[in-house]
Parts: structure tokens; C-alpha cells; sequence
């Protein structure tokens, strides 16, 4: 039987802890994947699975650099690559149209093929069919689901508590959410409570935190959101979930 995977590549943010990437996550059945954010450290690891030249879809759910920033080197090499004839075509890169500066950053020598997200647009890749929820964080941010043969996977990008979130979510096979913050601290983001607690309202059946500020062990995150839900996870780099 055919299923969803989703890989972890990086989970920190805003920055890489030691040996660790920001965000960046691999979805994939057996006929397509999927890179989804591309943080810093996220190339590298990428090709721990696929080789560059297998790489034909980028989903950035927002352009800060945490998210994004290896899209910086990947345009290095994906030139060469076409200059060496080792690719032919662009990458098919899916990302909001600000901030603009950033946007013109990707432009460098047509290496990918950008279209922009907004919540009208549908995605048909391979077999998933990709469907987008804006969220509120500092600059136009993008949750994102994939349906595949009545399964799904939604990932909440960096938010704030919202009630969009949660419709998005409803049902979701796996859920990987931002949880950067914990109980008391204050931010642009989720604490990993309020992941949770998006997590059990919108009745998804699989909870993964992302997104860790590095200084926080992972048993400060388990603890907080154990509180809430049973069975959570917190993401791990490599650490794969089937759907």
C-alpha cells in the first residue's frame, strides 16, 4: 500500500542549534516528493534521500530566512547543473509574492519557475492535491495540506493562535505544527500548548511540534504538550511518520 511520508530534515527556528537545520520537510509517496521550506542546513540533508537533480518541487510557506535562506546556495547549484546539462528545466518553486526584495532574490538566473501562493490555489502533483490557509505572522505566511487518496497531511507553518488554523487542520491524518514558544513566553509563534490544543479541537489523529527554539531541550517541549494530548511527538531531524 502506497503512503504519505514525511521526513523531518530540519525543526529549529529562528536559527540552527549545534549539528541541527532550521525548517525544511520532505513529503513524499512513490511516484513524487515534495520539499517543503528550505531552511538553512536543508539542501545538505535533502540529498541524504534524493539526489539535486531529482528535486522538481519546493513549497515555501513564508520568505523569512529560517525558512528559506538554502534556496540562497540551491540557486548556485541547480546553475551549474543546467550549465553542466546535468537538468534541463526549473525547479517549480510555490511561495507568497512578499517580502518583494526576497522575491527577486529567486530570480537569479531562472533556475526555479515561481508561482505564487495565495488561498484559491490548488496544487495537482503527482498524486497530492495541495491546498494552502494564510496565517498571521509578521510578513504573508501560508499553512499547507496535501490530500492523498482521502489521507492528509497539514502543516501549520509559523502562527499565531487562529482559528483558521484549527478548520484547516480538522481531521488531519498527521499534524505538524509550529510550537516554538513555551507557556509564558511571547512571540509570532504557538506555544507548544497552544499546538496541542489546536492539535485535540481540530480532531487530528497525529500531532508532531516543530519549529524549536534550540535553547529549549526537547523534554520542556514533551512535558508542556503531554499536558494537553497523548501520543505527541516532537520533532526529531530524520525522524519519518507514515500516513
Amino acid at each position: 500500500m502506497i503512503k504519505v511520508k514525511l521526513t523531518i530534515l530540519g525543526s529549529h527556528g529562528p536559527y540552527p542549534g549545534a549539528n541541527g537545520a532550521c525548517s525544511g520537510y520532505l513529503v513524499e509517496d512513490d511516484d513524487v516528493n515534495v520539499l517543503v521550506d528550505c531552511g538553512s542546513g536543508i539542501i545538505g540533508r535533502y540529498q541524504n534521500y534524493h539526489d539535486l537533480k531529482e528535486l522538481k518541487y519546493i513549497i515555501l510557506t513564508h520568505l523569512h530566512s529560517d525558512h528559506m535562506a538554502d534556496m540562497l546556495v540551491l540557486r548556485y547549484a541547480l546553475d551549474i547543473m543546467m550549465k553542466k546539462g546535468y537538468i534541463d528545466e526549473p525547479v517549480n518553486v510555490y511561495c507568497p509574492d512578499e517580502p518583494s526584495k526576497v522575491v527577486e532574490e529567486l530570480k537569479f538566473n531562472d533556475v526555479f519557475k515561481i508561482k505564487h501562493i495565495d488561498e484559491e490555489l490548488k496544487l495537482n502533483i503527482g498524486n497530492f492535491t495541495i491546498t494552502f490557509k494564510e496565517m498571521v505572522h509578521p510578513v504573508k505566511t501560508f499553512a499547507v495540506k496535501f490530500d492523498r487518496c482521502g489521507k492528509t497531511f497539514v502543516f501549520s507553518s509559523d502562527t499565531i493562535y487562529n482559528d483558521k488554523l484549527i478548520s484547516f487542520a480538522n481531521k488531519a491524518d498527521l499534524f505538524l505544527c509550529d510550537g516554538n514558544l513555551l507557556n509564558g513566553e511571547k512571540g509570532p509563534h504557538l506555544t507548544a500548548r497552544q499546538a496541542a490544543e489546536i492539535s485535540k479541537a481540530a480532531y487530528c489523529k497525529k500531532l508532531v511540534v516543530t519549529h524549536l527554539w534550540p535553547q529549549h531541550s526537547i523534554e520542556e517541549y514533551e512535558k508542556e504538550v503531554s499536558e494537553v494530548v497523548n501520543d505527541a511527538n516532537i520533532a526529531k531531524p530524520f525522524e519519518a511518520y507514515f500516513v
